[in-house]
């Protein structure tokens, strides 16, 4: 079959046509923001990629490098995300944003992280599905790390109303059961790091919903008090 003059250059106006729309794809910028600006070790940091900005489409993928290592710690499809330092430093946060027909624009900010008079993370051991069913167990370990010399500490928890609470670690702590409640009465030198375990037993009657776990952490010298951070809520399903 012979194509005439007329459709060879048509074909070619159209190629041309299709190649001058993919190269006008502009790239995205790519700029966030985070809060508080002056954190600790014990600081949940809000990073708001909000004001990056697409002139031509729109962006899809958030990428997250939180230690500028060059690997992307998280992605995401929306802006805003949350992040726990467990060390005091600058860190290089890297921002990685992409558009809906591909173009990328990055930006990396500097984090200045203090460190805290102690660092304090809570950890909730649950299934791979991530859930706990009605009647099961789920374990919490709480870590202290001692940042310098304390004196009084005391830590209070807060579990949904009506779980069970089975001591299995004290850290050297006088357990107060009713309260929920470890006291310390030695000092503290920095360094140290001290483990609280206990195990939570899901009500047979609990509902299909998620339970949040609150905490706080207390010391007589330095005076603080601070809110036990890190895994806080425990999904329940049926």
């Amino acid at each position: 079959m012979r194509v005439s003059a007329k459709t060879l250059i048509l074909l070619a106006m159209l190629g041309a046509l299709t190649v001058a729309y993919a190269q006008s794809n502009a790239p995205p910028r790519a700029d966030f923001r985070f809060s508080p600006q002056n954190p600790d070790t014990n600081t949940i940091i809000t990073f708001d990629a909000s004001s990056s900005r697409d002139p031509d489409g729109t962006i899809i993928r958030y990428e997250w490098d939180f230690n500028g290592d060059g690997r992307f710690d998280e992605t995401k499809t929306t802006p805003i995300t949350t992040r726990l330092f467990d060390r005091a430093g600058e860190w290089r946060v890297n921002l990685r944003v992409t558009d809906n027909r591909g173009a990328t624009g990055a930006i990396s900010k500097i984090v200045k992280v203090t460190e805290a008079p102690v660092t304090i993370r809570r950890a909730l051991l649950l299934p791979p599905s991530g859930s706990a069913a009605p009647g099961s167990t789920v374990r919490v370990v709480i870590t202290l790390r001692i940042n310098q010399t304390m004196n009084g500490l005391g830590l209070d928890e807060d579990p949904p109303t009506g779980w069970t609470v089975k001591e299995v670690q004290n850290g050297g702590a006088i357990l107060k059961k009713s309260e929920l409640q470890w006291l310390w009465t030695q000092r503290f030198s920095p360094g140290q790091i001290v483990a609280v375990i206990y195990d939570l037993v899901v009500p047979p009657t609990a509902p299909a919903s998620t339970f949040a776990l609150k905490g706080l952490l207390t010391s007589f010298s330095p005076r603080l008090a601070v809110a036990v951070v890190g895994d806080s809520e425990i999904r329940v399903a049926r």
